[in-house]
């Protein structure tokens, strides 16, 4: 193996949110390119923050709770909240059926609303 590389990359800014820094530390097998390397993780860490922007709050049960704790303990997640925003995830792929049926109709009611807004705020 080579020398560890260590890499530095700025986070995406988001409108409220401080510039963070973001540093990884890896080891290359013989023959790769730490350089490709460097840049995949990069690209995969940005998606990743980027596409986690967003907070939620939800109740869990003990037993959902539990589950959740034990993959965080054997650190198959770095927290709860990755643990959640996973199977939240995975289970939304596992009904893509369901999201592109509905979406449609989503939108048309979005639609119908601001019809209505309008309509509500001309003057008589």
């Amino acid at each position: 193996m080579k020398d560890d590389v260590e890499m530095e990359e700025c986070c995406p800014d988001s409108e409220d949110a401080k510039k963070m820094k973001c540093i990884v530390k890896m080891r290359c097998p013989e023959g790769e390119d730490a350089e490709k390397i460097k840049e995949k993780v990069l690209l995969r860490l940005g998606k990743e923050l980027g596409e986690r922007s967003n907070v939620v709050m939800t109740r869990l049960n003990d037993d959902d709770l539990k589950q959740i704790d034990a993959l965080v303990e054997v650190e198959a997640f770095h927290s709860r909240s990755e643990a959640a925003a996973f199977f939240i995830k995975e289970g939304m792929h596992a009904r893509k059926d369901l999201f592109q049926k509905i979406m449609p109709t989503v939108e048309k009611i979005k639609q119908l609303k601001e019809q209505a807004k309008e309509s509500l705020s001309k003057p008589k």
